[in-house]
């Protein structure tokens, strides 16, 4: 039986990979889509969240509209924006679904209720799942385990100790991750690992059908973004499917449990992911944490789940 899962992220050409591959798994079967501000504004995540499903033809998702801002700090938003790709803002021929009418948190605690053991996968800052657990702390209860593309062992890709995702809202992911639901984290010291390669654009190019072409618009939109550096990976990071695929796959990635804790306070390291595998400050484990990845047969699961849509 497909696991089912809801999606919660920030779209973003990655994000939209992430919605794409989520429903083109067989192994899942994506209830709801819940967005929020970070990668872009939450007009604009919301929007590309309706696009992207629409392009798919799967019309009966409910999308929602969800934090506009973090729980304390200002907002960011990140400058790059998703030009020349299948989410320009700027094209006129895109189709959209008709929005759900309920706000992200209501979405999430209807679906939840509606589906106990559900599993929640998150690709942007974890705001919308903040709120939810302020004020439903028993819900966490009802979830089977959430799985983050967020944080990092070592360096961060937005300061150097912080990661964007836990960066636009830090205190969000304190709460998440003292939620008590069981938590699989994707940190960027993993993730990076799996590259947008002109092999497998070609790939995806060979399924040959329009969703195909949609995604390869994606992820040559992603690639036209990176900036090669002397300690940063040689491909533009795939991101965000790895969270859905490993949600559908668990066995792609190698854990270790540890206690996860996020910075909050300090002056370089605000939005740093403590991770702590060998217990040293007497905390028990919180988090397992993705220490390396199977990328061969994750690009094939990638490949996999648009062949799928494609049929």
């Amino acid at each position: 039986m497909a696991k089912k899962i809801i999606l919660d992220c920030d779209p973003g050409n990655d994000d939209a990979l992430g919605i794409i591959v989520a429903l083109g798994s067989d192994s899942l079967s994506l209830q709801a889509v819940t967005t929020g501000a970070g990668h872009l504004a939450n007009d604009r995540t919301f929007k590309n969240a309706c696009i992207t499903i629409a392009q798919i033809g799967k019309f009966n998702i409910p999308v929602s509209k969800g934090a506009e801002n973090p729980l304390v700090r200002d907002r960011l938003i990140a400058k790059v924006l998703d030009l020349n790709s299948g989410l320009d803002p700027d094209r006129n021929d895109l189709n959209s679904i008709e929005p759900d009418s309920r706000n992200s948190v209501q979405l999430l605690y209807d679906t939840i209720i509606d589906n106990p053991g559900i599993t929640i996968v998150t690709t942007g800052p974890l705001t919308n799942l903040a709120i939810l657990f302020n004020l439903y702390p028993s819900l966490n209860n009802s979830i089977e385990r959430i799985y983050s593309l967020a944080g990092s062992i070592g360096l961060g890709n937005k300061t150097a100790s912080s990661e964007w995702n836990i960066l636009c809202d830090p205190e969000a992911a304190s709460v998440v991750f003292n939620s008590g639901v069981p938590i699989t984290l994707i940190p960027i010291d993993t993730s990076l690992n799996v590259g947008i390669s002109d092999e497998l654009i070609k790939d995806v190019q060979k399924i040959s059908s329009p969703i195909s072409m949609f995604v390869v618009e994606l992820l040559k939109s992603l690639v036209s973004t990176f900036k090669l550096s002397t300690l940063g990976p040689k491909l533009m990071p795939l991101n965000d499917p790895i969270a859905a695929l490993v949600a559908a796959e668990p066995d792609l990635v190698t854990t270790e449990k540890a206690r996860v804790d996020v910075e909050l306070s300090g002056n370089h390291t605000y939005g740093r992911t403590v991770v702590d595998f060998l217990f040293r400050n007497g905390k028990e484990a919180n988090v397992d944490v993705a220490i390396s990845i199977n990328s061969k047969e994750l690009e094939n699961a990638f490949l996999n789940s648009i062949t799928n849509l494609s049929n």
